[in-house]
């Protein structure tokens, strides 16, 4: 098994496992489809492919409320060319209207790619845990569906050798219950 191969299954199997354990405090599940590594944001040397994300979000603990009332985030972004990713954090929503949101997440990432030296097609992020962060903008079709187009960045704000980031981008849907 390929070294991305392992940390691909490595993700989804850690973020499934989390998952069935916390189903029973889960809000809404986010699923979608990333453009991999844009260069708009980030130097970017990873080949362009399209990437997998789920989430699940959970209820805001009362203990958080002093923050705005986050709700818990755990995610994977799964490339099957590129470096994979599994995500933890906060989650901020604020409705602009009845069915329009803007949603923000903060936290932490564990990813697969190369820390340091250098491979054609690979970036170098220079620690294994980094930074992440995503923004989305959402419009509800029902209830219980929404749409969202989103943004997602990992980097290490250059606490380590090197940080060459990886920022994706595409459309999820959500679903609350």
């Amino acid at each position: 098994m390929h070294v991305k191969d392992f940390g691909g299954c490595l993700g989804v199997c850690l973020a499934a496992a989390l998952l069935s354990a916390t189903a029973a405090s889960a809000t809404e599940i986010r699923l979608g489809g990333y453009a991999h590594d844009l260069k708009v944001f980030t130097p970017g040397n990873e080949r362009n492919g399209l990437d997998y994300n789920a989430e699940i979000l959970f209820d805001s603990p009362s203990w958080l409320a002093w923050l705005g009332a986050p709700r818990p985030q755990l995610g994977t972004t799964i490339s099957n060319h590129g470096t994979s990713m599994t995500y933890a954090g906060l989650d901020w929503t604020v409705d602009l209207s009845d069915r329009t949101f803007v949603d923000l997440g903060l936290g932490g990432a564990i990813h697969d790619g190369r820390l340091r030296g250098y491979a054609p097609e690979e970036n170098r992020y220079g620690c294994r845990a980094n930074f992440h962060e995503n923004l989305s903008l959402g419009y509800r079709l029902t209830e219980s569906v929404s749409v969202m187009a989103t943004i997602e960045h990992m980097s290490n704000l250059h606490l380590c050798d090197y940080n060459e980031g990886l920022t994706n981008a595409g459309i999820r849907l959500g679903f609350n219950f």
